[in-house]
């Protein structure tokens, strides 16, 4: 398999497209998402993907931006991968419910 290099540019794209996502699968509200493995799965593979990007940011960006919770980012990744046994559904619907700011704080770091 051939890797590619991906730059805070693509980066950050892949963290705002995965915020993008993560809104239309809670488009339902609370009670259905909560109601719904499906939505759940969905998310949690979103939140990985932010964390994952977000932790191959560049600390220049990063250090340049500290209104982005980064470490928050990454932590709920390792979090869910590492100990996915307690991943609580409302954990991540708090979460999910937070990427709408977070979609917006990258998306103005991609225009700067």
């Amino acid at each position: 398999m051939t890797r590619h290099p991906r730059d805070d540019a693509l980066r950050l794209s892949d963290i705002v497209a995965a915020t993008r996502l993560i809104a239309s699968y809670i488009v339902g509200g609370e009670e259905k998402f909560l109601g719904s493995t499906m939505a759940q799965d969905a998310v949690i593979r979103e939140l990985e993907v932010i964390g994952e990007a977000a932790g191959s940011v560049s600390s220049r960006v990063q250090g340049s931006h500290p209104e982005v919770p980064w470490r928050a980012m990454r932590g709920f990744a390792s979090f869910s991968k590492h100990e996915y046994w307690r991943v609580e559904p409302r954990r991540v619907w708090n979460a999910a419910v937070e990427c709408a700011s977070i979609g917006t704080a990258i998306a103005r770091i991609r225009t700067d």
